[in-house]
C-alpha cells in the first residue's frame, strides 16, 4: 500500500455516524484522524469508546461533556478524552469543524484507508 504524506478532503472516505454530521477520516498504524463537520443545533449525545480522544474546535462553538464537566469550546480550544470516558457535545447556532484524533485507531470506523485511490507522491507542484 503507497504511503500517506498529503490528503486533500476530497481523497477521503467520509462518515455519517448521524444526521448533523459528516467526517472525512484518515486512518494511520498508530492513530485515527477525523475531520469533523457539524450542522448547526446538532446534538452528539454521551457516549465513550476504549481509545483516547483529541481534539480542536477549528470553526464554531459547542458545550461539550467530558466525565460530566461541561465547558464551552470555541476555535482553538483543545479537549482530551481518556478511554472508556462518557462524553458529548450541544452544537450552537453556527455549523462547527472539530478535528480529532484517536488513538490507538478507532477500530469501529469504516476500514476504508485513505491511501486508497490516492497517487503516491510526486514532486511539489511549481506555484
Amino acid at each position: 500500500m503507497p504511503r500517506l504524506y498529503y490528503a486533500s478532503p476530497r481523497d477521503l472516505p467520509v462518515i455519517d455516524p448521524q444526521p448533523g454530521v459528516k467526517g472525512r477520516v484518515v486512518h494511520a498504524d498508530h492513530a485515527t484522524l477525523v475531520v469533523y463537520d457539524y450542522a448547526p443545533k446538532t446534538i452528539v449525545e454521551t457516549h465513550k469508546h476504549d481509545v483516547e480522544q483529541f481534539g480542536v474546535v477549528v470553526k464554531g462553538s459547542l458545550a461539550m461533556v467530558i466525565a460530566g464537566e461541561q465547558r464551552i469550546l470555541t476555535p482553538g480550544d483543545s479537549f482530551r478524552v481518556p478511554p472508556n470516558t462518557a462524553h458529548g457535545a450541544r452544537i450552537f447556532e453556527e455549523a462547527a469543524q472539530v478535528v480529532d484524533v484517536f488513538a490507538p485507531p478507532r477500530r469501529d470506523l469504516p476500514r476504508a484507508r485513505a491511501t486508497e485511490g490516492i497517487p503516491a507522491p510526486g514532486p511539489a507542484a511549481k506555484p
